[in-house]
Parts: C-alpha cells; sequence; structure tokens
C-alpha cells in the first residue's frame, strides 16, 4: 500500500533513513529538489527496477504529487518495503518552507544517481 505524506512526515522518515526519488525530468530540475534526492525521470523509471531499495522504505516526489503517485505505484511490484508519495511535491515543499527552493548544488543530478546503482 502506498502511503501518501506531508512534508513533517517527509523529514521524519528521511532521517529514519528512507530513500528520497525525484522523478522530475531533467530541465524540471532547474526549479531546485529537495536535498539528498535522485533524479530517476518518470519517462525512463522503468530502467531503475534494479535500483529500488529492498532494505528501506523510498519516498518519491515530483512537481505535484501526480507522477511521484504514479511511480509508487510501479515501483510497488519492484519492492516488498513501504513506498511513499509527497502530497503536493515540490510546490507544497518550497511553500511549507517559506518558498525557498533548495540549492541547485543539492539537487540530483542524473550522473550522480545512476553511479548509485545496486
Amino acid at each position: 500500500m502506498i502511503k501518501e505524506i506531508t512534508c513533517q512526515q517527509l523529514e521524519k522518515l528521511l532521517a529514519q533513513g528512507a530513500e528520497l526519488v525525484d522523478v522530475r525530468e531533467e530541465e524540471e530540475l532547474q526549479e531546485g529538489a529537495i536535498a539528498g534526492g535522485k533524479n530517476w525521470p518518470l519517462s525512463s523509471f522503468g530502467l531503475r527496477q534494479r535500483d529500488i531499495s529492498q532494505k528501506r522504505p523510498t519516498i518519491f516526489y515530483c512537481r505535484s504529487g501526480m507522477r511521484s503517485m504514479k511511480a509508487a505505484e510501479i515501483a510497488a511490484d519492484w519492492t516488498e518495503q513501504e513506498l511513499y508519495s509527497l502530497h503536493g511535491g515540490f510546490l507544497h515543499y518550497q511553500q511549507e518552507k517559506g518558498g525557498q527552493p533548495e540549492s541547485r548544488e543539492t539537487a540530483p543530478t542524473p550522473a550522480s544517481s545512476a553511479a548509485t546503482s545496486h
């Protein structure tokens, strides 16, 4: 079962070791990102089946919450771990954090994400 979570729950789960996956496309990353996430664009998400954690819960997010829920639904066939979708996506996250996006330097990049193969 996939759970939709709030920004407060996101922070708690990340502190407990959950993985964070941004499913937005590369061109969307210029808007900023949540620190510590990996970028697995939904357009090529199927290629990430081997990369999904089998040991820790995974939180997905996108711009508004729709694509992250779709990604979580796909990933549900790949792992027994708990899966989450961030309610309202990055837009809501920015609002909760006072409208300030994370630094571009902390944004997930495809190059760094590719290096995290399991």
